[in-house]
């Protein structure tokens, strides 16, 4: 991608509508804009104009009445001359304006070139590009409000403080390997230990964020589970409004998983109806069925354990050992019993299940009663798992990267301990850095910027 050439796009959407954005970006752009377009105001000459202000005027031949904004390095999006042309949304007009652009030495843009540029000319660093790239996409407050808090720089800044440690790290032992031969050691291992495993515990927590910010992008699962005929279905359709499912009192109706996503209190939710667990099944489809449930279980970040309140202590023992046979293959699961059937049942405390779970509730998924107060409960224990975390890592990139600085850390954490020389733990300790400066790309290749810049719209 050339940085000298001038470049332009349409930065609203393509096709009709009230108002189109046409974009240009390069030193000359402001005197290219100039030979097209005639403010109403006599005599005002467009490059004799200051940042930051808006023109009325006509493209040239009468093709419209626009608006032109004018944005002068280094104060613009890219760091360069900017000028941006309001039009009417008319794709005759669009195209027409982009061709006299054309015709006077502009080309046009390719996919991403405009936060390219902001990049090159160090107005943002490679992690806010990608954070620009997921503000567009955000389809949620959650989602929205971890990637503006990138885009203003919070991932970026504790980066750079990460490396900074990991220089004054270096430092400290570049000093004992000067003083090497006349056997004094400046530093304290252990103090050197101790600083390397807060370092770790810093990354260690953003490497499993990853996980968090992958559901908030795509959506958290939420697995609706339990034996045949206990009211998932109903609870289902309860959850979502509509009538999904089959709701049937033959076991075993549902066999496939239904899922529906919604969001919930600014929380993307994909609910997934399942299969009924139940022992001895003979009919195929039905075992394929509760094999997939299975499966969906070891996915998702919650689970609703719907139970009949009629359970005997029998029951109640199975479904415990279920729970804990769950909490034994992740135990960062959350779990949630639900009582189902309360309008036709009495109550019960259930404490050896209430003991062993997140939360339980009594509800009637027929008659609804009681199934706000679960989804609320629900959305509250996101909202705190989510303010736990300073940071959420959205990106896989940024993901095996602090993956890879933090394996490097935990070798030189570990060759420390053993007394292995300083010249190796430096190696580890320079990698580890490396790494992190891929995320803001201090330190990366022609290719991975290619790979992040060509997944953005044209125009931006």
């Amino acid at each position: 991608m050339l940085n000298d050439d001038t470049i332009t796009a349409l930065a609203t959407p393509f096709g009709y509508g009230s108002i189109s954005v046409i974009r240009i970006s390069g030193n000359q752009s402001i005197s290219i804009v100039s030979k097209i377009f005639f403010s109403i105001q006599k005599n005002k000459k467009l490059e004799d104009q200051p940042t930051h202000t808006i023109h009325l005027g006509y493209i040239q031949d009468f093709l419209d009445k626009v608006l032109v904004s004018v944005f002068r390095n280094p104060l613009s999006y890219t760091g360069e001359n900017m000028v941006e042309i309001s039009c009417h949304g008319s794709y005759y007009i669009q195209q027409n304006i982009l061709q006299l652009l054309i015709r006077n030495g502009v080309r046009l843009a390719r996919a991403g070139e405009f936060t390219f540029r902001a990049f090159l000319n160090k107005k943002i660093d490679l992690s806010q590009a990608e954070a620009i790239s997921d503000l567009i996409s955000s389809d949620n407050k959650v989602y929205h409000d971890i990637s503006l808090q990138h885009v203003k720089g919070s991932l970026s800044n504790m980066i750079k403080k990460l490396r900074q440690d990991l220089l004054d790290f270096s430092s400290m032992l570049e000093l004992d390997l000067d003083f090497h031969e006349e056997k004094v050691s400046i530093s304290d291992r252990m103090e050197l230990c101790n600083f390397l495993q807060k370092l770790i515990k810093i990354i260690k927590n953003l490497v499993e964020s990853f996980s968090l910010g992958n559901a908030i992008k795509t959506g958290i699962i939420v697995a609706i589970i339990g034996e045949t005929n206990v009211g998932k279905s109903t609870l289902f359709n309860q959850i979502i409004q509509e009538d999904r499912s089959i709701i049937s009192p033959i076991g075993g109706t549902t066999r496939d998983i239904i899922e529906e996503s919604m969001i919930l209190k600014g929380i993307p939710i994909r609910f997934l109806d399942t299969a009924g667990m139940r022992k001895n099944v003979h009919d195929p489809i039905e075992y394929m069925g509760i094999k997939n449930t299975m499966k969906k279980i070891e996915n998702s970040q919650l689970i609703l354990y719907v139970f009949d309140s009629s359970f005997n202590e029998k029951k109640q023992k199975e479904m415990i050992h279920i729970i804990q046979n769950i909490y034994k293959k992740n135990s960062q699961k959350i779990i949630f019993a639900i009582a189902n059937k309360s309008d036709i049942c009495h109550f019960h405390d259930y404490i050896d299940i209430k003991s062993k779970v997140d939360g339980l509730f009594h509800i009637s998924a027929k008659n609804g009663e009681g199934i706000e107060e679960m989804l609320n409960y629900l959305s509250c224990v996101f909202m705190k798992k989510l303010k736990k975390r300073k940071y959420i890592v959205l990106q896989s990139r940024h993901y095996e990267s602090f993956k890879n600085s933090l394996n490097e850390i935990q070798f030189a954490y570990d060759s420390l301990k053993r007394g292995i020389s300083e010249e190796l733990i430096l190696i580890h300790i320079k990698c580890a850095s490396n790494h992190l400066g891929e995320i803001i790309g201090e330190i990366t290749s022609e290719d991975i910027l290619n790979n992040i810049f060509s997944k953005f719209c044209i125009g931006k």
